[in-house]
C-alpha cells in the first residue's frame, strides 16, 4: 500500500453511479491518472464496527 497526501480542493463528491455499499464508506473521490481513487472515511467504517472503538 501507498499513502498519498492529496490537496482537499481536488477531492470531489461521490459519483452518483458509485456502488451504494462503497458510497456508505466513501468520503469522496480523487481523479488520478485517469482512474478514480475512493477516499475511505474511517469514522464511517468505525460506526459499522462499534466494538473496534474499545480495542
Amino acid at each position: 500500500g501507498e499513502v498519498l497526501r492529496l490537496p482537499d480542493d481536488s477531492r470531489e463528491d461521490n459519483p452518483v453511479n458509485l456502488d451504494p455499499r462503497m458510497a456508505k464508506l466513501a468520503g469522496g473521490v480523487h481523479r488520478l491518472d485517469g482512474q478514480l481513487m475512493v477516499v475511505l472515511d474511517v469514522d464511517r467504517v468505525l460506526e459499522l464496527v462499534p466494538d473496534a472503538k474499545a480495542a
